[in-house]
C-alpha cells in the first residue's frame, strides 16, 4: 500500500510540473525545458509477485541475481525485463551480471534504429533527473550536471559514428528513475523507451541494499539495461533480427560514497575520484559497449592496473575523459552502420 500510495502521490506532483511548467534546476544555463508526459510509459508493477520470484530462486548466493530476480518478478507481463547489470568498482574490479531468463543467458543487447516501441527513432536521446544532483564531497548540482552533458558530447563527437546522434530530452522536474522504484529508493514506475537516463547521485545505502553487502564502499557508478519481452513468449525481442536483445531503457546512476571533484588527473588512491570519467565509463555502457582489460596488481603497492589501460576497464584507476582507440575500437563496431544496420 506504501508503495502505491507513493506512486500516486508522484504521479499527481508529476502532473503538478507538467500543467505549471516548473523546473528544479536553480541556473538558467541548465534546461529549464520540462519533459513532455507523454513520452512517458507507465508499467504496472505487481511488488507481491517480484517478492514470491526472489524466495524462489534457486541461486541465492548472488545478491544481484537476487535483485534481478525480484525486479523481473515485480513486471513479468509488462513486455519489459531487467537484462543486465554492468557496475565499476573502485579498489576492485567490477563486474556484470547477466539475467538468466529461462535458461538462455543473454550476451548482448542493442538499441534499435526506428524501434516502433521507443521514442528516439534514430537517435538515442538522454535526459537528467535534476532532483538528484550535487555530491556530498563538494560538487554542486551545476558542476555535476555538466559533467552529465559533458560525456554525452564527448561520446557523440566519435567521428565513426555520425549516423548517431544523442539529443538531450531534458529534466523530468520530479523524481524519477525505474530501478529506484523498484528497490524503494524513491523514482518511479514510468520511463521513456529507447532513452539513456542519468538518474544522479544516489547514497551507499542504495547500492548496497541493491548490489550487496560492501557494493557501498566499492562500487562507483552502475549501469541496469531492460529490453523488451515477447508479449507472447516472455522471450527477450530481436525484432530486426540481429540475434541481440532489443534495449527498452538505461539508467545510470553514482554513487555519493566518494570524493568527486572536477579532477581529471587525479586517481583514487590518492583519495579523489574524477566524477566526469565515471560517468564517460558508464554512459560507454549506456552505449552497448561492455567492460574489457585483464585486470592485475603490481608487486609493491598492489595498486590496480589493467592491460590494455582504457575507459572501459572494469575497475577506476585514474581520470581519463577521452575515449581511447581500444573504446573507440568497440564503440564504432556498435555504432559505425547506424542507423543502416
Amino acid at each position: 500500500m506504501k508503495k502505491l500510495l507513493m506512486l500516486l502521490s508522484l504521479s499527481l506532483l508529476f502532473a503538478a510540473c507538467q500543467e505549471e511548467g516548473v523546473s528544479s534546476q536553480s541556473n538558467e544555463n541548465q534546461s529549464s525545458r520540462v519533459i513532455d508526459q507523454n513520452l512517458f510509459k507507465s508499467i504496472d508493477v505487481n511488488f507481491e509477485a517480484g517478492v514470491a520470484a526472489r524466495r524462489s530462486m534457486i541461486n541465492k548466493n548472488d545478491p544481484v541475481l537476487d535483485m534481478m530476480t525480484q525486479i523481473n518478478g515485480a513486471i513479468s507481463g509488462q513486455g519489459i525485463m531487467l537484462e543486465k547489470v554492468e557496475f565499476l568498482g573502485a579498489e576492485e574490479e567490477g563486474r556484470t551480471v547477466f539475467f538468466n531468463n529461462n535458461g538462455n543467458k543473454q550476451l548482448s543487447s542493442d538499441f534499435v534504429p526506428n524501434d516502433p516501441n521507443n521514442v528516439g527513432g534514430t537517435a538515442v536521446p538522454y535526459w537528467i533527473d535534476d532532483t538528484q544532483l550535487g555530491t556530498s564531497s563538494g560538487m554542486s548540482e551545476q558542476e555535476t550536471f555538466d559533467a552529465f552533458v559533458n560525456t554525452m558530447e564527448t561520446w557523440d563527437a566519435i567521428t565513426c559514428s555520425s549516423g548517431l546522434d544523442i539529443p538531450f530530452l531534458g529534466v523530468p522536474g520530479v523524481d524519477v528513475g525505474f530501478v529506484q522504484f523498484l528497490t524503494g529508493y524513491g523514482g518511479s514506475s514510468s520511463f521513456i523507451p529507447g532513452t539513456i537516463l542519468h538518474g544522479g547521485i544516489l547514497p551507499p545505502e542504495f547500492f548496497e541494499d541493491v548490489l550487496g553487502a560492501g557494493s557501498g564502499d566499492g562500487t562507483i557508478g552502475v549501469t541496469f539495461t531492460f529490453t523488451w519481452t515477447d508479449d507472447v513468449t516472455g522471450e527477450p525481442a530481436d525484432i530486426d533480427g540481429n540475434r541481440k536483445s532489443d534495449v527498452a531503457i538505461k539508467e545510470i546512476y553514482i554513487n555519493d560514497n566518494f570524493n568527486f571533484q572536477n579532477a581529471p588527473n587525479d586517481v583514487l588512491f590518492d583519495g579523489i575520484t574524477d566524477l566526469e570519467t565515471v560517468v564517460l565509463h558508464e554512459v560507454g555502457h549506456g552505449l552497448s559497449q561492455g567492460h574489457f582489460g585483464t585486470a592485475f596488481r603490481d608487486s609493491g603497492q598492489g595498486r590496480l592496473h589493467f592491460s590494455p589501460a582504457a575507459l572501459m576497464n572494469a575497475g577506476y584507476t585514474v581520470g581519463r575523459r577521452y575515449v581511447s582507440n581500444t573504446d573507440e575500437s568497440g564503440h564504432c563496431s556498435n555504432w559505425g552502420a547506424w542507423p543502416n544496420e
